[in-house]
Formats: structure tokens, sequence, C-alpha cells
């Protein structure tokens, strides 16, 4: 095997591939990068048999050929060999030389015959607009539980209907929602697990999605496969798939509240920097107040041992009566940081139940749900 590339290309492609190495592989053979070079084309893959990254692009063969290196140690070379000279590959004997400007590397191979059958790729059930699919999937996945005992919460689920997928994820405590359209492909090919879904659930790794949002960003167009066993986004030039997780989230259509008490509407950098003011003064498991009336919202928490605090910030009661309610800060913050749009509502029931955000201008594109923290006494420490 020998080619040689633009050293900019290749670092790129190899940090995409790098994302699917573990950083602790339960196997020596899955700290290894696939190198595949043929038909003018170069392509890096990463494999931990749960998901896989896939970067191709075009270079110079004069050998085709395939070898398996170290994916960190090649992926940080490259990164540090000049962006714009061509560095070449060789394949001599049991080792991979790398030659970039005045720079040559000599890197040891792993035993290809070794490393694991890659996933094929099935047909894709449809396409979507990568930017679209993106956002949808970074907002929906900051939900996700990140307790490895609870696998089905630690992945975004997702909806297949005839015109739209919807996205949601939960920890218990907070339920993100987002809708995308997108259209159902032509092709149905393939049987058993590879069959392409155009209907039903799944439940994806949400750092599956999070990956998948990186290389969708700013690109109009998109393919998606789901399938039994299988999530595949790919563009050009990139792929990324990932295990389907076994089980279903709650339904989110049974939990969110359609009847509401009272409905505020404020800026949604203001509640949020009104947050962080605050947040300082609180421990892990201490509450934050929000008292909610027309005019204004306060911000406030603190005990006699942290310090107290308080701030505030215009608001609307659209309708409804004044009212308190307590939250975790940081769930709040997070799902407020989700929200693209510079007015939050805020559909309010009574402050034990839970509450339902958004940005108005879009309702029908992203919600999320928090549950509030009953506090013992009914009431909290009193304003500063």
């Amino acid at each position: 095997m020998k080619l040689t590339i633009d050293n900019e290309t290749l670092a790129e492609a190899a940090q995409w591939a790098q994302r699917a190495i573990p950083g602790n592989p339960p196997t020596p053979v899955l700290a290894g990068m696939l190198i595949d070079a043929a038909d003018g084309q170069l392509t890096l893959t990463g494999y931990d048999y749960y998901r896989s990254a896939r970067a191709t692009e075009n270079c110079d063969v004069a050998e085709p050929g395939r070898a398996l290196v170290p994916g960190r140690v090649l992926t940080d070379l490259v990164r540090a060999f000049p962006k714009t000279k061509p560095t070449t590959l060789a394949l001599e004997g049991t080792d991979l030389s790398l030659t970039c400007g005045t720079t040559h590397i000599t890197l040891p191979t792993l035993p290809l015959e070794d490393y694991p059958s890659l996933p094929t790729i099935p047909a894709a059930s449809g396409t979507i607009d990568g930017t679209a699919l993106a956002e949808a999937g970074t907002r929906v996945a900051a939900a996700a539980c990140t307790d490895e005992t609870l696998p089905v919460l630690t992945g975004v689920e997702i909806t297949l209907t005839d015109h739209q997928l919807v996205l949601s994820a939960t920890d218990r405590y907070a339920f993100h929602v987002a809708h995308v359209p997108w259209k159902l492909g032509s092709k149905t090919k393939g049987k058993g697990k590879d069959k392409p879904l155009t209907d039903g659930k799944v439940v994806v790794p949400a750092d599956v999605v999070r990956d998948a949002a990186r290389i969708l960003a700013d690109t109009d167009h998109a393919s998606l496969t789901l399938t039994t066993s299988q999530f595949v986004v790919s563009v050009p030039g990139r792929v990324a798939t990932g295990s389907i997780i076994d089980g279903a989230l709650p339904d989110h259509t049974a939990l969110f509240p359609t009847e509401f008490e009272a409905v505020a509407t404020t800026s949604t950098e203001a509640l949020a920097t009104a947050i962080r003011h605050i947040t300082p003064l609180l421990g892990k498991a201490d509450p934050m107040l929000l008292d909610i009336a027309d005019g204004h919202i306060t911000v406030r928490a603190g005990t006699d041992d942290n310090g107290r605090g308080r701030d505030q910030v215009d608001a609307v009661l659209e309708h409804g009566a004044p009212l308190s309610i307590a939250f975790n800060p940081h769930l709040l913050l997070k799902t407020l940081q989700q929200i693209d749009g510079p007015v939050v509502q805020m559909n309010l029931t009574t402050p034990t139940k839970p509450v339902l955000l958004y940005a108005p201008v879009q309702a029908d594109t992203f919600r999320g749900l928090i549950m509030p923290i009953r506090l013992h006494n009914g009431t909290t420490q009193p304003n500063p």
C-alpha cells in the first residue's frame, strides 16, 4: 500500500475516525485505525463493536492495500504535520511509514486479521436536512441519562412517521422532545435486522447522536438509516454508525401536560444569566426558587451557612395567578440552553407538577419538560 494525500485533509479524516476508537480498548486491536486505499480514495475507520466512524477522501493511490495502525498515535502525528504539505503513507513489511516534508515516521502495524468485521451499511430509510437533525439531536441528547446502569435512558428515542422524526430523551427529571421533517426513501432492500425501517421506534445511544451531529452541521442533505439493530447517518465523505439499545422510553405524549394554570414569558438569556448568578451559592442538591409574577420573575436561593442571593428578570404573566416553584438549577439551565429563541414560554400547573418550556416561535420544533423540586415544608427560605 502506498498513497499521497493533502495533510490537512488526512488530519481531518483521522480525527473523525478516532471518535469511535475507545480510550481504554478491551482488546489491543480495537485501538487500531483501519486504513484502506483503493480506486483513488483513502478510507479511515474506527470501530469499537458498538459504533463506527468512517472518513473517505480522494488521494493519489500508487499501490492499493490495507493496514491497521494505532489510531490515536496516527491522529496525533498527522495533526502535528504541516497543513500545507502532502503526506505519503507506505506499507513496508509490518511497518507503516509516514513522510511529510522533512519528517519521517515509522509505525508498527497491528494484526489486520484480528480486526473485527465492520457493520454493513444498509439502504437508506430516508433523507433529511443535516443541519436540522444535528440541532434537534444535540438539544434532545442533552436530557439523556449518564447512568450506565440504566442503558435505555442513555439513549435518544427516534420515532419514524411518514413526514417527520420525533426525537426524545429523558433522565427521569427532564424530558426533551424535538420534531424534524424528513423524506422517506423509496428503497427498502434488505431483510431481517438489515431491513431499513420506515416506521416504528428505536433507541440510539446519545453519544452516537452527538457524534452524528458533528458531521451534519451545515449540511443540507444527509442519508439516514434505521434498522432494528443499527443507526447510520452519512454525508459525502463521512459515515457514523451505532448499535440500537434494547427497550423504549416512557411515552412522552402521556407525560406532557396540555392544560395549564399559568403561562409566563421572559427573555431566555436573561433568565439563564440570573440562574448562573445565584447557582454558586447552592450545594449539589439545593433547590433554586422562581417567584413568578406579572412583570418579573425573581430567582432566589441560599442558606444561612452558604449565603443568600436573588436576581430578577422582566417577565409577562400571560394568564393565571402568581406562584413560586423550585427547581434543580442545573436541570433548568440545561433545558434553557437548548431553547433557540430570544423568548422562553413557561407553562405551569402547580408548584409540584412538571413545567413545559419552549420558544413560542418554535413550539412545534423543540419542547422541554422539567420536574420541579417538592419542598418538604412547602416553602423556601425567606427572601434575602
